[in-house]
Formats: structure tokens, C-alpha cells, sequence
């Protein structure tokens, strides 16, 4: 009889050079990505300082970072900074919160609907492709006031992604846990509250995510062209002056505020759906 002997695989020895125990000692103490990211930054934040003394074309009106700096020290101490910042929050709370409060309870009820789901989506296939920037002009004269036609435009923005995601997670459940739920004698009511709901809670929050950064985007939009008042306008007004410095203060200042929201929502789907941790 022939005898098969297996040798246990062999474990790679690791490193041991200054690079990598250097390496080692970082990803130990601190998270890899954010250094890179940092490296990424200073690497933007130096090209972009000395690309004019480069001679690198299209930068010649470019403020340099040094210059932004001085420019955000000057409005961190302005009260119509804060002021704009305080309504560009506001209007987004309210017109997220509306997008989420109409979106998601009607993205379930055409999934659990088919009737519902075949006389309501054509509608909505119409109307969503239009732009929420083109809803501006309708918005003014629709709403009897600028505030309100502001909150419409952002909830335009996040409602239409909330609302397909809120569709899409429903109708993909497998519907052997319905058949299986069923079998058990549960009712709709059990379906909806143990099935339906979890299982379409990540796809919803994901159109939260996206649907965030939306209505960031069209909030910009509606304070240029409808409010007198915001971040949007401040950028508008910046630009109106010549004030390039201020322009990119507020660019910033929205980016950064649409990052925070997003993480926020991320975060609060993680509370929503623990299943889904890393």
C-alpha cells in the first residue's frame, strides 16, 4: 500500500526590514487610510499653492491655499457666515426629513401593491428624469414663499432616489421567506413588520446616503437662483463681488457639511440594521 504523506503548508515568515515593521508599527497604532488620505490632501494643498509660480495654465485667478486661509479666518468670525450656514441646515432638515417621511412609506406600499405599483410608477417615470432644477421657475409661483420653494427643491432631490431604492429593496426579497413566513401562518401585517421592513431597511438607507448628497446639490441650486439667504447665495454673492477666496470657503463649507450629513445617515443605518456591521 502506497503511503500519501501531505506536508502541512508552510507559513511565510514574516518581514522583518525597517519598511516593514515600520508599516507594521503604523497599521498597529494608526489606521492606514486615514494617513494616506492625509498624504493625498497635503499633496493637493501643495500643488495647488504653488501651481501659479509653476506657470501651470488656467490658475492665474486661482487663490492660492494661504490666501482661502486668511479668507475663512475673516468669515469664521462673520455673523452672516454662521447665518447662512444655520438656514442651509434648516432648509436641508426639512426637506430631507419630508423626502423620507413621503418616499419611504410610499416606496413600500407600491412594492406590496402590484395594482398600486402598475397604475402610480408610470407617473413617476415621467416626472423623475426632470431635473429638481427645473422645478425652480414652477416652485416660485407654486409656493407662496421663496423659503418654502427652497424646501421643495430639496426634497425633489432626495425624494425620487429614496423613493426607487425603497421600491427596488422590497420587490428583491426572496420570496421563499414570504412563502416560508406564510407556511407559518403569519399575516401581512408579520410579513411587513418581520420581512419586508428589515430586508429593505439597506437599501433604503443607501438611498438615504445618496439621496443626502442630492439634496445638497439642489439646495446650492435653489438658494443661487431663489433664496437671498444660505451657503448657496454666499457662493453666488462671492462670485457676483469677484471674491474668488470666499467662493471656495463656501464650496468647502458645503462639501464638508454634505460629508458629515452622509456619514450621519450612514451611521444611523448601522443602528437600523445591525445585521449588516462589518
Amino acid at each position: 500500500m502506497t503511503t500519501i504523506i501531505r506536508s502541512a503548508p508552510s507559513r511565510a515568515r514574516p518581514s522583518s526590514t525597517p519598511v516593514a515593521r515600520t508599516i507594521l508599527w503604523i497599521r498597529k497604532r494608526w489606521k492606514l487610510e486615514w494617513i494616506l488620505a492625509a498624504v493625498s490632501l497635503s499633496s493637493l494643498a501643495l500643488l495647488w499653492e504653488f501651481a501659479a509660480p509653476l506657470g501651470i495654465p488656467g490658475v492665474e485667478n486661482l487663490p492660492p491655499p494661504s490666501a482661502v486661509i486668511r479668507e475663512s479666518a475673516k468669515l469664521l468670525h462673520s455673523e452672516l457666515y454662521w447665518t447662512a450656514w444655520g438656514l442651509s441646515l434648516r432648509r436641508i432638515a426639512y426637506g430631507f426629513l419630508a423626502a423620507q417621511l413621503v418616499g419611504v412609506p410610499l416606496g413600500l406600499g407600491l412594492a406590496m401593491n402590484r395594482v398600486a405599483l402598475d397604475t402610480i410608477f408610470p407617473v413617476v417615470e415621467i416626472l423623475r428624469p426632470i431635473p429638481p432644477v427645473a422645478w425652480i421657475p414652477v416652485a416660485i409661483i407654486f409656493w407662496p414663499t421663496r423659503e418654502l420653494s427652497v424646501v421643495f427643491i430639496v426634497f425633489l432631490g432626495a425624494f425620487w432616489i429614496v423613493l426607487i431604492n425603497t421600491i427596488g429593496g422590497a420587490a428583491t426579497i426572496d420570496p421563499n421567506y414570504r412563502r416560508a413566513a406564510e407556511s407559518l401562518g403569519s399575516n401581512r401585517r408579520d410579513l411587513f413588520w418581520r420581512i419586508i421592513l428589515p430586508a429593505t431597511i439597506p437599501s433604503i438607507v443607501i438611498g438615504m446616503a445618496v439621496g443626502m448628497g442630492l439634496a445638497w446639490e439642489m439646495l446650492v441650486a435653489a438658494e443661487m437662483v431663489a433664496g437671498n439667504t444660505g451657503l448657496g447665495y454666499l457662493l453666488w454673492q462671492g462670485f457676483e463681488v469677484n471674491a474668488i477666496s470666499q467662493c471656495i470657503v463656501c464650496m468647502m463649507s458645503i462639501g464638508i457639511a454634505g460629508l458629515l450629513s452622509s456619514q450621519l445617515v450612514r451611521l444611523l443605518g448601522r443602528f437600523a440594521a445591525p445585521w449588516q456591521r462589518p
